[in-house]
């Protein structure tokens, strides 16, 4: 039978569903195949403007949406964000200089054009903006920080002076306003460019040095015992290891902290915690190990969106089994006389769960040093001055705990720590 022409035929997806199913009851396989893939075109162009719609009626401004290709394959086009995770296209159709960017009135409120040979008849040349529109604006920009902007307006501007009694404040509001604010739209898609190629590069830079980044070429990828997809296991630097097979567990991400990554990744660190315990256990004679973290320096969200700031590390030191009961004495002790008591403002010693760990007892962005004894609990310190905080604490600790010196370490040589 002859295949009557698309065009004759509905596009509602039920009727299609039903010639398709008649189709093949009556056996025309070839009319059931061209109808089911119709049918198939349909739902896809449905299911896709209906996630439109949605996302147009909730305003939730999603970062992607999705186009139908002629073979009706969804294709996902990606948005570019900012580091805030504000989409750039639905920001800048927002931006707008707030004061004057030419002329005698540069820098100053934007003023109303007047009439030729007249005077200027108000300020604002934006005075018809609706006050909803205002708050959609500053809800996809967010709130300025207008006290930092004024603070840093007064720190670049050579022989600053306040505004006398009997001017009009008009003429200061571009003080308050943030430095891009006072740029037309050219001038700021050409700083935003070279900042962007700025930020590119700095990420380079940061990641390169650091020494935990599998990416870097400073990490060192014959130490490497084992890889997961979001952590690894491997040897101790040479100048780290005081004791023999000492290991370090890392995420693969640059993150500051373990409180700071997430359920998958603090999975896959867990397990390995737990290898580790297992192995030194069945040594001869038996070992337990005590996992250490400092976390003492913290660097800002923007810097850590760039790569700064040190890399989560959980260093496994093995100590003779019999030390583990003096090992929670030995670091009670070095936690209650780290730093000066009266500056103290959180609890000196916190204790930590053998099933939460440290994310079960300090918050994010804290700086901190938790030690855990074989999976077994252990203590946390909230650094309160990280800058007098000694960098090695752990290490000096468990250094004093086996009657070792803080300049011995494991492997005399190179070759020595690479042998094992």
């Amino acid at each position: 039978p002859e295949v009557a022409p698309a065009a004759e035929e509905p596009e509602d997806a039920n009727a299609l569903g039903a010639m398709a199913m008649e189709a093949m009851l009556s056996g025309d396989m070839a009319r059931y195949e061209e109808l089911n893939k119709r049918l198939e075109l349909r739902q896809a162009q449905l299911a896709a403007g209906q996630s439109s719609a949605s996302g147009v009626q909730d305003g939730r401004g999603s970062s992607s949406r999705e186009m139908l290709d002629a073979d009706g394959r969804r294709t996902e086009v990606l948005e570019e964000v900012d580091a805030a995770g504000r989409s750039k296209v639905l920001l800048s159709s927002v931006q707008a200089a707030s004061v004057a960017t030419k002329g005698k009135h540069r820098g100053s409120a934007k003023v109303a054009a007047a009439a030729k040979g007249g005077r200027v008849a108000g300020f604002y040349g934006d005075d018809d903006v609706s006050l909803d529109e205002l708050v959609r604006r500053e809800r996809i920009e967010g709130v300025q920080d207008y006290s930092a902007n004024l603070a840093e307006y007064i720190s670049k501007k050579k022989g600053f002076k306040p505004l006398h009694e009997d001017e009009d404040e008009a003429y200061a509001l571009g003080w308050y306003e943030d430095s891009s604010k006072k740029l037309d739209a050219k001038a700021r898609d050409v700083k935003e460019q070279r900042q962007a190629v700025q930020d590119k590069q700095r990420v380079k830079h940061n990641l390169e040095k650091c020494t935990r980044c599998m990416e870097s070429k400073r990490f060192a990828r014959q130490a490497v015992i084992s890889v997961s997809p979001r952590a690894f296991l491997c040897m101790d630097g040479l100048g780290q290891s005081i004791l023999p097979g000492q290991l370090v567990i890392c995420p693969q991400d640059h993150v500051p902290a373990t409180t700071d990554v997430d359920d998958s990744t603090w999975t896959e660190m867990r397990n390995y915690q737990k290898c580790i315990v297992r192995y030194f256990e069945a040594q001869d004679p038996p070992q337990a190990v005590i996992f250490a973290e400092s976390s003492i320096h913290r660097v800002s969200r923007d810097q850590l969106l760039l790569g700064g700031g040190p890399h989560a590390a959980v260093v496994a030191y093995p100590v003779p089994h019999e030390t583990l009961s003096d090992a929670r004495f030995f670091f009670k002790k070095a936690f209650d006389e780290a730093e000066c008591e009266w500056s103290a403002q959180h609890k000196k010693v916190i204790e930590t769960s053998a099933k939460g760990g440290v994310r079960g007892a300090i918050p994010k962005n804290f700086p901190y040093v938790h030690i855990d004894f074989s999976l077994g609990g252990g203590f946390a310190h909230v650094v309160e001055d990280s800058t007098e905080f000694a960098k090695d604490f752990v290490q000096h600790t468990i250094a004093g705990m086996c009657e070792l010196t803080t300049i011995d370490r494991a492997y005399p040589t190179k070759d020595k720590h690479r042998e094992a």
